[in-house]
């Protein structure tokens, strides 16, 4: 239940954060097939936010052990449907929660579920996709290999989301599906696991470079604009009027204390960490709503619950105008 609660919060919260959100090829995820969707990974937890808004199913979604370590954030990560995964470098304890990660996954797949696994294994903010580890085809191996045949129809999607950047709101995104792997894309048998590997990787590692922009990490200030620029330019911003500018200014206006509060306490909670929009994002969307309630109902005990309501009503509508319709950044 909290999960949907969270999705549909998230369907209403995005478009008051980002700017625009373009989707390619969403078609290609099948919604009566186990799925895997392998991603990239440069925006922490937002990116599986993203992801889940778009699909028709539900979504699991492999994220790192050590933030399930907290009994009580565990229950909470688990409500919206994550899943702790392990290396099994960092210990022999871990071994078995692999194997229990992995069960996991194959149980909500081979219901036609969706899991999403962020193949690089490294969250980075950067527009560059890092080598891939092995976990991503270790799955696909076990599921069309198996001996579960619900699992042999298995597809994978290589995914990838490209950020106007990864400082809070008013940002572009773009996300493309790329085309499926299904096992008759690798050559190799598959009794010859590591090279079986080997050619999966590399083919996951062509398609999902084609779903993202990749800029050099040498690249200048100027140069990673103009390529910015130049990709985006397939999403384009927002065009507004006389009356849409003036509701976007006044929207900013309203909100900016607001919003500026909520960035100095995250910049300080996530300071040297990634997790800086996932954490701005979760905070606006579940106490926004909360706030402009008890807003409403103040003002409304005091005039009118006419009032109220469109105290209530407008509010997020002139956030969404400030966010859309603008020159400036906040």
């Amino acid at each position: 239940m909290f999960f949907y609660f969270s999705r549909t919060l998230v369907r209403l919260g995005l478009p008051l954060y980002l700017r625009k959100l373009c989707v390619t090829n969403a078609s290609a995820v099948p919604t009566d097939a186990p799925v895997l969707l392998a991603s990239n990974h440069s925006g922490s937890f937002f990116d599986a936010v993203v992801i889940g808004s778009v699909l028709r199913q539900p979504i699991h979604t492999l994220t790192r052990g050590d933030v399930f370590r907290n009994p009580k954030a565990a229950y909470w990560l688990r409500a919206i449907k994550l899943i702790p995964v392990f290396r099994g470098s960092e210990g022999r304890d871990n071994l078995k929660k692999i194997d229990t990660t992995l069960d996991e996954c194959f149980s909500v797949m081979k219901n036609n579920g969706a899991v999403i696994i962020f193949s690089e294994g490294i969250c980075v903010n950067e527009w560059n996709l890092r080598p891939l580890g092995k976990g991503t085809a270790r799955m696909a191996h076990q599921a069309w290999y198996g001996p579960d045949t619900a699992l042999h129809q298995l597809t994978v999607i290589p995914t990838g989301l490209t950020y106007e950047h990864f400082r809070g709101a008013n940002k572009r995104v773009v996300l493309r599906f790329g085309d499926a792997i299904h096992p008759q894309d690798i050559k190799t048998s598959p009794d010859e696991y590591e090279k079986w590997l080997r050619e999966f990787n590399g083919l996951l590692t062509e398609r999902m470079r084609r779903t993202i922009l990749e800029i050099p990490a040498e690249a200048i200030g100027p140069e990673t604009d103009q390529q910015l620029n130049a990709y985006f330019a397939s999403c384009p911003r927002p065009s507004g009027n006389p009356a849409l500018d003036f509701l976007g200014k006044l929207g900013r206006g309203i909100h900016r204390p607001l919003y500026r509060a909520y960035v100095r306490f995250v910049a300080g909670k996530t300071k040297k960490t990634v997790f800086y929009d996932s954490v701005l994002f979760g905070l606006l969307m579940y106490s926004y709503p909360v706030l402009v309630s008890l807003l409403a109902i103040l003002i409304g005990s005091f005039t009118s619950w006419t009032v109220g309501l469109v105290i209530f009503a407008s509010l997020p509508l002139l956030a969404l105008c400030g966010n859309r319709y603008r020159k400036d950044p906040l």
